[in-house]
């Protein structure tokens, strides 16, 4: 009996590592073919909360300018920068970019956006529009939280001296998963470089 029973308790075992061997192998293969779908999903999630950054970044910056267009270039102060807005690395710069993206903040004609949208630490709002008496200075905030890093831990870029030549579009650009800034800086028309994200300032309307 005692044999017997010692024959059952090893043929129990020699069942449940065999089946733990087989759970094993089937949930690696799972786990492999699950993987890349797994992937996908997150840089697919990533790309469109950059979108949704970008875009709302722009509009934010559209409103400001609408607010302020009329003031002198003195007066705007941001009229010359060309920005790293928000927290998160500064990104670098790859093919088809320029160095003026990526000015270290504290650069003379640089700064971070995030007072100019958010908190109004400049004091725009005493501002008159020039040569209506009125005060149309600042009318914030423009964005409902302070502007966060991209989905890959990156400043956005504004190249916000833009709106005060018209030369140029002005756009928000996000660096993409690998971190470096590939759309020219300067052009009538700018097109997204290598993995950037870009959403276009739409020029303000007059008021």
């Amino acid at each position: 009996m005692r044999l017997k029973a010692r024959h059952l308790l090893a043929s129990v075992r020699g069942f449940t590592i065999a089946e733990m061997a087989v759970i094993l192998t089937v949930t690696t293969v799972v786990a492999g073919a699950v993987a890349p779908s797994v992937q996908d999903y997150i840089s697919e999630t990533r790309y469109q909360r950059a979108i949704r950054d970008t875009r709302a970044i722009a509009a934010a910056v559209s409103r400001f300018d609408g607010d302020m267009r009329d003031q002198s270039n003195v007066a705007r102060g941001w009229a010359t920068f060309d920005v790293l807005a928000g927290p998160g690395a500064a990104p670098s710069v790859g093919v088809g970019g320029d160095a003026a993206w990526v000015a270290p903040l504290g650069a003379s004609g640089i700064g971070a956006f995030d007072d100019q949208l958010v908190t109004n630490a400049a004091g725009y709002s005493v501002l008159a529009r020039a040569g209506t008496g009125s005060s149309r200075g600042w009318r914030g905030p423009y964005l409902d939280a302070g502007i966060r890093p991209d989905p890959w831990g990156h400043r956005y870029a504004i190249n916000i001296s833009a709106l005060s030549s018209g030369a140029s579009r002005t756009v928000v650009v996000s660096a993409g998963p690998n971190g470096q800034i590939e759309t020219a800086f300067q052009g009538a028309a700018i097109f997204a470089g290598g993995d950037d994200l870009i959403a276009v300032v739409a020029p303000a309307r007059q008021k």
